[in-house]
C-alpha cells in the first residue's frame, strides 16, 4: 500500500480533533472554564484547581511531565480532555531539564546558540508527544502585554499601544502558537462577563492575538462566552459536517 492519499479528507467536525490554547490575567477564569470541558486531567504546574473538585497530577518537574505522559499512554483511563495549567511554568521545567543535562547555567551559556536550540528541540518533541494523545489537549497560559514601539526617522518612540499575547518566552510562544489549532483571549468584559475572543483584533490600545481554524464559511464568531457549554454550541454550528450533495 502507498504512502500518498487516494482522496482529500473531511474537514474535522469535533472540538477534540483539535488543539487548544486559552490565555488571559491571572484570577479571571481560566482553570474554572477549562474545568468544564469534557472528562479533564489537569498537569498542574501551579495550584489553579485547590478551589474546585478535579482530577489533577502535580507537575513540578520535567521527570513528572514525562511520566504523566507514559503514564497517558500506558494505563488505562477515562478522562477525554488534557489541560496543561500552565504551559508557561511547563516550560521552564523544560528549561531546567536542558540545563541540568548539559551543565549549562542557563541555554545562552551553549556556545553558538546550541543551548537555544537544545531547548527547542525539546519543547517541539514534547508539543508532538501531547498532539499524538487520544484526548482534547487544552493549553492554559497567563496574558503578556508588550509595549508596541514603532521606528519614526532613526529614533524608536512608545506608542502607548500594547501586543497583548500568551505569556511563553518568544521562541517557545512562536513554536507553541503554530503547534494549536486555536488561541482564545480571555477578557472580563465592562458587562461583567468574561468572554473568549477567537479572532485577531486590534484598537487604539491594544493589538490582541488569537487564532482559528475555519473558512469564510466555517469560522468562530470574534467573541464568545466563556464556557465551554457557549463555545461547543458556535463551534457546533460553525464546523457541522456539510450535507452531502443532494441530501441539502
Amino acid at each position: 500500500m502507498g504512502i500518498l492519499p487516494t482522496a482529500p479528507h473531511k474537514p474535522k467536525s469535533r472540538m477534540s480533533d483539535y488543539v487548544w490554547l486559552v490565555y488571559g490575567p491571572p484570577g479571571i477564569g481560566k482553570t474554572y472554564f477549562a474545568h468544564g470541558w469534557p472528562k479533564p486531567l489537569f498537569l498542574a504546574t501551579e495550584p489553579g484547581t485547590a478551589a474546585l473538585e478535579a482530577a489533577d497530577v502535580a507537575v513540578n518537574s520535567w521527570s513528572d511531565f514525562t511520566n504523566v505522559l507514559d503514564a497517558l499512554v500506558k494505563e488505562k483511563h477515562g478522562y477525554m480532555t488534557l489541560v496543561v495549567d500552565t504551559v508557561d511554568t511547563l516550560y521552564n521545567h523544560c528549561s531546567s531539564h536542558v540545563c541540568e543535562a548539559t551543565g549549562w547555567l542557563d541555554p545562552q551559556a551553549g556556545q553558538y546558540g546550541a543551548g537555544w536550540r537544545a531547548q527547542g528541540r525539546e519543547w517541539t518533541a514534547a508539543i508532538s508527544k501531547l498532539r499524538s494523545l487520544s484526548m482534547t489537549i487544552l493549553f492554559v497560559s497567563h496574558e503578556r502585554r508588550d509595549p508596541i514601539r514603532e521606528l519614526r526617522g532613526k529614533k524608536e518612540i512608545d506608542t502607548g499601544r500594547y501586543y497583548v499575547t500568551s505569556a511563553l518566552p518568544n521562541s517557545a510562544r512562536a513554536t507553541l502558537h503554530g503547534a494549536v489549532d486555536f488561541i482564545l483571549r480571555m477578557s472580563l468584559e465592562a458587562d461583567g462577563q468574561r468572554w473568549l475572543r477567537t479572532q485577531p483584533a486590534e484598537t487604539e490600545r491594544e493589538k490582541v492575538e488569537a487564532k482559528a481554524r475555519g473558512s469564510l464559511d466555517r469560522m468562530l464568531p470574534a467573541t464568545v462566552l466563556a464556557t465551554f457549554q457557549e463555545l461547543g454550541r458556535a463551534f457546533g454550528a460553525a464546523f457541522k459536517p456539510a450535507p452531502e450533495p443532494g441530501k441539502e
